[in-house]
């Protein structure tokens, strides 16, 4: 790997450990991120604070939300299953995560990374693939497709390899965007038989990138 790429590792590192984390929500300590709600977590990262808000249909599961020195962690469930869905709501059928690392674009905190286009050649490496995926296999993880719309990249990931938890779906969306100078990224974690496709993903995925840049005014 260029020298050059070594942040890219160094900031998606963190976020792929946290997005595995996500699919055992016990493993992640609550450790007192202010201001969850039903609707929105607030996070400070590094010094900078970072508001995660979930799109329609989701909320925040406060007890899988986790700060510390190398970043945060935000897990987003099916309202229903956290009991404040509204009588007559579809079910969404999947969760989403966020992760947020200690770096951003601008060469901030512990790891700047490049940009979005930076990060969308080093997801097609090796190591991209390791990190991206969820079972640490890059020879069972392909790059299917990336989009970049606008501030935000998305990115398409099939694991072929050994999942961290039964059931869930091999293809999966993941998004990475700048925040208040923080680099996010966002999972959609669904499963098999749900009836969450590969678009119905993406859709949600957006809703909480949008929602997350609205919650975050730039200054």
């Amino acid at each position: 790997m260029p020298t050059s790429d070594r942040p890219l590792a160094a900031a998606l590192g963190l976020l792929g450990l946290a997005a595995l984390a996500a699919c055992d929500p016990a493993t992640m300590a609550a450790v007192g991120a202010g201001g969850a709600s039903a609707s929105r977590a607030r996070v400070v990262v590094a010094g900078a604070p970072v508001t995660i808000a979930a799109p329609p249909g989701f909320c925040i599961d406060a007890g899988s939300t986790s700060q510390g020195a190398d970043g945060a962690f935000v897990l987003m469930s099916d309202c229903a299953l956290l009991g404040r869905s509204a009588a007559g709501r579809t079910p969404v059928g999947a969760a989403l995560t966020a992760s947020v690392s200690t770096g951003g674009f601008a060469g901030e905190g512990d790891t700047a990374a490049g940009s979005l286009a930076d990060l969308a050649e080093f997801a097609q490496t090796r190591e991209g693939r390791t990190v991206l995926g969820r079972s640490g296999q890059p020879d069972r993880v392909r790059i299917l497709a990336t989009q970049l719309k606008g501030d935000v990249l998305y990115v398409l990931v099939e694991d072929r390899g050994a999942q961290p938890l039964a059931g869930i779906d091999r293809q999966f969306w993941r998004a990475f965007l700048e925040v208040n100078g923080r680099l996010v990224a966002l999972s959609v974690l669904g499963f098999e038989g749900a009836g969450v496709g590969p678009q119905d993903a993406l859709n949600q995925l957006a809703a909480l990138a949008r929602t997350t840049q609205a919650a975050n005014p730039q200054g």
